[in-house]
């Protein structure tokens, strides 16, 4: 986000040549008829096309702000999509890779008794307070484009699952995670289709042992990344395939 004090320099330089372009053409109706008459005419035609200029730089800047900030928005919105997959994964299970209908589909098939042990709570802890933090840092953001609001809203109550455990529990859970998904979903252009669950039942499996696989594999894979970000050699073998 850009710095307010960059906003309100642009409103004061608009509005002071708005009030100039505005006492220019007053200036040349109200001395039209003084000695001199075409210099204050003159100043008048000047003051019309400040003012023209003014409005359309600032209609201008109104449309490359709304644009920057539908940018920011869907950028947020897929980082926050791929988060709610990420730790939903770990909980249910699915393929690897992001796919919303898959997603949506173990959604509905996701259970309020699967079993949620405390290292997966912790991602949708995370989740939770990283949406609060979006919806107090970032309020312009969230004026701009009431679905991201909604999501977050929707993701913000999951940092309180242990505190609020008879309220934040495994069925509000779901419930936010599928509130959020639908409007990140449509934020970012993506449209679900209903199909059938087979698919996704093949690869759901939230037992625990499972969860722990998944979490500690994506936790060593994110290791690994860390430790190899600094690396410069080629990759050779199966690295290379991969």
């Amino acid at each position: 986000m850009k710095p307010n004090g960059a906003n309100n320099t642009r409103v004061l330089l608009a509005a002071g040549c708005t009030i100039a372009a505005i006492v220019m053409i007053a200036a040349g109706i109200f001395f039209s008829d003084a000695p001199r008459g075409e210099i204050v005419s003159m100043l008048g035609n000047l003051g019309a096309e400040i003012l023209g200029l003014a409005l359309t730089v600032a209609i201008i800047d109104w449309m490359l702000e709304r644009k920057r900030l539908n940018e920011q928005a869907a950028h947020l919105a897929w980082r926050m999509l791929h988060d709610v997959d990420h730790a939903f994964w770990v909980w249910q299970g699915g393929r690897r890779e992001f796919h919303l209908d898959e997603l949506m589909a173990l959604l509905e098939i996701a259970s309020k008794d699967d079993p949620l042990p405390k290292f997966t709570e912790e991602l949708f802890i995370n989740l939770g307070i990283r949406s609060s933090d979006n919806l107090r840092l970032q309020p312009r953001l969230m004026a701009h484009d009431r679905r991201l609001k909604a999501a977050l809203k929707s993701l913000a109550g999951l940092a309180q699952i242990r505190e609020a455990r008879t309220i934040v529990n495994s069925s509000y859970i779901i419930d936010g995670l599928r509130a959020a998904v639908t409007n990140l979903a449509e934020m970012t252009g993506q449209m679900p289709h209903q199909g059938e669950f087979a698919a996704a039942r093949s690869f759901r499996d939230p037992s625990i042992e499972a969860q722990t696989r998944r979490y500690k594999g994506s936790l060593h894979e994110s290791i690994m990344r860390q430790g190899m970000g600094g690396c410069t050699d080629e990759p050779t073998g199966e690295d290379a395939i991969n």
